[in-house]
């Protein structure tokens, strides 16, 4: 269950905005089988050296075309883009209603796939969007999620099921694709109508109402998950890191700081678990590996913090850096240098990674 601002708008790889400035300017609740997150900004710059797809992709005919779940073979659309400065796979993918993977395959890119400005691409064959008339909301969709994967405007779904202004929507439900909503039997849905809630980790004092609401039903609904030990969970964490070509100690250190190990943490700006992963981080992490990853399950919550450095890594100057990022988001650190909170976070965890390496070496 979760929620995401517009995941179109791809962020700065850092998983939140943790600013409580930032958080008053976000958008409303989006709950998607029932999470939420905040505001963000525009792209960052492709990273020099791109990470890795993952081992588990298919190579040959196959791959995703367009679609959250539907596997055919990639056939070439007659269509073709030519890279602009700034582009990577996932923002292409995005602007033209296809899947990485197909990119990918269509245009034999490879496992680590660099994007140069000026290369023509091959864009794969888009399914209709007329083709399914509902969906069917799964753990970890959001209204964004859905539309992006439908090829509709989250507006679009909106009409259809008579939703108004609210994201709110609930897993197992029924969400019709089209239509004006005229015929709609979806119940409305209301804060007060979600029972009782857990509270948050944190003073939740200036931030949006509506992005606590989405914390505290993130931190019901992990209540009902597995939570490994701490123990567990930094094992996860190094395995992880290693499989991202990401240093283990500095993963494990950011998630010490994070949530002390704990994937039951959940903080008022609506950082998840382990890694303290937004649900609108996760599906930019989900999106950069093409394969979609759930915010409340702790190795999938891994694997987005794990991603996100490792593309933060790629692109900053130095550790400090994209430590810095992670925590208040790339654009942001260069365009406004770190904030007090963000330097001592990155401080702290480059003592603790050290720390952690010294024990290795032992």
């Amino acid at each position: 269950m979760t929620s995401t601002t517009d995941p179109s708008a791809h962020t700065d790889h850092g998983r939140r905005q943790r600013h409580r400035t930032a958080l008053r300017e976000a958008s409303p609740l989006e709950v998607s089988a029932m999470l939420s997150e905040t505001a963000t900004v525009g792209p960052d710059p492709a990273p020099a050296q791109p990470p890795a797809l993952p081992l588990d992709i298919p190579s040959g005919p196959g791959f995703l075309s367009g679609t959250a779940g539907e596997s055919v073979p990639v056939t070439h659309g007659g269509r073709t883009y030519r890279v602009r400065e700034g582009d990577d796979l996932p923002s292409v993918a995005a602007r033209f209603g296809v899947s990485a993977p197909a990119l990918v395959e269509l245009n034999g890119l490879g496992r680590r796939p660099r994007l140069r400005p000026g290369q023509i691409l091959s864009l794969p064959e888009r399914r209709p969007s007329s083709g399914a008339a509902a969906v069917r909301v799964r753990p970890g969709d959001t209204l964004a999620s859905i539309a992006a994967a439908q090829h509709r405007s989250r507006a679009d779904i909106r009409r259809a099921n008579a939703m108004g202004e609210s994201s709110l929507i609930v897993e197992g439900e029924l969400l019709a694709l089209s239509g004006s909503g005229a015929m709609s039997q979806r119940p409305l849905r209301r804060p007060e109508d979600l029972g009782e809630l857990p509270a948050v980790a944190a003073d939740a004092h200036g931030y949006p109402e509506e992005t606590v609401l989405a914390a505290r039903i993130n931190k019901r609904s992990l209540t009902a998950r597995a939570i490994p030990s701490r123990r567990a969970a930094r094992r996860m964490i190094e395995t992880v890191a290693a499989e991202h070509g990401v240093d283990p100690q500095l993963a494990s250190a950011v998630a010490q700081l994070e949530s002390g190990w704990h994937h039951g943490v959940v903080s008022p700006g609506n950082a998840i678990g382990i890694m303290q992963v937004t649900p609108h981080a996760a599906w930019t992490a989900s999106v950069r590996i093409a394969r979609r990853l759930d915010v409340l399950d702790a190795r999938d919550n891994v694997t987005a913090g794990v991603v996100i450095l490792a593309a933060l890594t790629d692109v900053a100057a130095d550790e400090r850096e994209a430590l810095s990022a992670y925590y208040q988001g790339l654009r942001s650190v260069r365009a406004h240098g770190p904030y007090p909170d963000t330097a001592r976070f990155a401080s702290s965890a480059l003592i603790i990674a050290e720390r952690l390496r010294a024990e290795v070496r032992r």
